[in-house]
């Protein structure tokens, strides 16, 4: 098995570091403190509440991860809720069947996957958001202690409904023997929910911002693995691995698990300069529609962030003078855009850089007007 996981959790086994995070969100599930983790995406928040629900003892606990990232209301909120339970098995069946019947919900079974579907009458809207805090008043009458993570959190200031956010609240308020985790990757979203005094959850939870882990740490990690497999590998490589894509989860681990599965004998500069090589290739049209996509300041401004790695200040005439960009205003526009779009991130103080490094890669390539 491919030791460098993309996609899903396999086990402690194939977990790397992230030991203080973990013993947080533990100490605040033992002590009934809710909580949110924000970070960027890709750097392993998913991962990170999965590995800790390993760890607790599965005779105390229960719990729950509900992916909220294609709900656009309180309907589907209800719909992937239930659908989950549904999955879980943790609700004695005839009870939750009753409530789902008795709001003429239907169950189907997904052909490809075999996921129940849940589909609710949107019609009787009324009746649907009402089940919300009946299904948590049989969840919150469990032997076992509940914890319940809502990944991508965010959306639900997106919601249709304007009390969408009040409306959760009101449930974590009113079922305080349920521990709740919300997990966000729009940063500047996630702190303004749970930050605003003027906003439903403004202090409502304990926060943790999750970011890249340190590259000594990484590195030794990727050691022990390797050595674990018994692979040959040249350490420089693996430094240089974790230097181009800036120690990013969810970058660095492609880049692994493809040197990983392409290496019929050592890991070594050769086999890398082919990996990069292939992925870059395979990134290319990606960050060449980004010229057709974005308005001509916001596409010059992407590419000199590109060219630079990380950018402090880019609204300063050293920055604006060297890639002949626009006055401040238009600057400080142009960056928002960019930052709302996802296409670049604020890594504190290091700056502003590309969020995707394959395509950052690319466009350092591209010629620059």
């Amino acid at each position: 098995m491919n030791p460098f996981v993309t996609n899903t959790y396999r086990g402690p086994a194939y977990f790397i570091d992230r030991k203080s995070e973990t013993e947080i969100l533990i100490d605040a599930v033992k002590n009934d403190r809710n909580l949110t983790l924000f970070s960027h995406r890709r750097l392993g928040k998913t991962m990170l509440l999965h590995h800790t629900f390993s760890l607790l003892d599965q005779n105390r606990y229960t719990t729950l991860f509900i992916d909220l990232f294609a709900t656009r209301n309180l309907v589907h909120f209800a719909q992937k809720m239930s659908e989950v339970l549904f999955e879980s098995k943790i609700l004695h069946q005839s009870k939750f069947s009753k409530i789902l019947g008795s709001l003429g919900a239907s169950v189907s079974f997904d052909p490809i996957t075999g996921n129940p579907q849940i589909n609710f009458n949107i019609t009787e809207r009324s009746s649907v958001l009402k089940s919300i805090p009946q299904i948590f008043k049989l969840l919150s009458e469990s032997k076992k202690k509940l914890i319940v993570a809502f990944d991508e959190f965010q959306e639900v200031s997106h919601y249709e409904e304007d009390f969408a956010e009040a409306s959760i609240r009101t449930i974590m308020q009113e079922f305080p023997e349920i521990v709740f985790l919300f997990s966000g990757s729009k940063k500047s979203m996630m702190r303004e929910i749970f930050t605003d005094a003027n906003r439903p959850f403004f202090q409502s939870t304990q926060m943790m911002e999750l970011h890249e882990i340190e590259q000594d740490i990484y590195e030794n990690e990727i050691f022990l693995i390797l050595a674990r497999f018994q692979k040959k590998y040249d350490p420089l490589v693996i430094r240089q691995i974790l230097n181009d894509t800036y120690c990013h989860t969810g970058f660095t681990q492609m880049v692994l698990s493809r040197m990983f599965s392409e290496s019929e004998g050592e890991i070594d500069f050769p086999l890398y300069e082919q990996v990069w090589y292939d992925i870059l290739a395979n990134h290319k049209s990606m960050a060449r529609e980004q010229e057709f996509l974005l308005p001509g300041l916001q596409w010059k401004t992407l590419t000199a962030i590109a060219r630079e790695g990380y950018v402090r200040a880019p609204q300063s005439r050293a920055f604006t003078e060297k890639y002949h960009l626009s006055a401040p205003s238009s600057m400080s526009r142009a960056v928002k855009a960019l930052l709302d779009k996802g296409l670049i991130i604020d890594c504190g103080e290091k700056g502003l850089r590309v969020y995707n490094v394959f395509i950052e890669k690319n466009l350092k390539s591209f010629p620059y007007d």
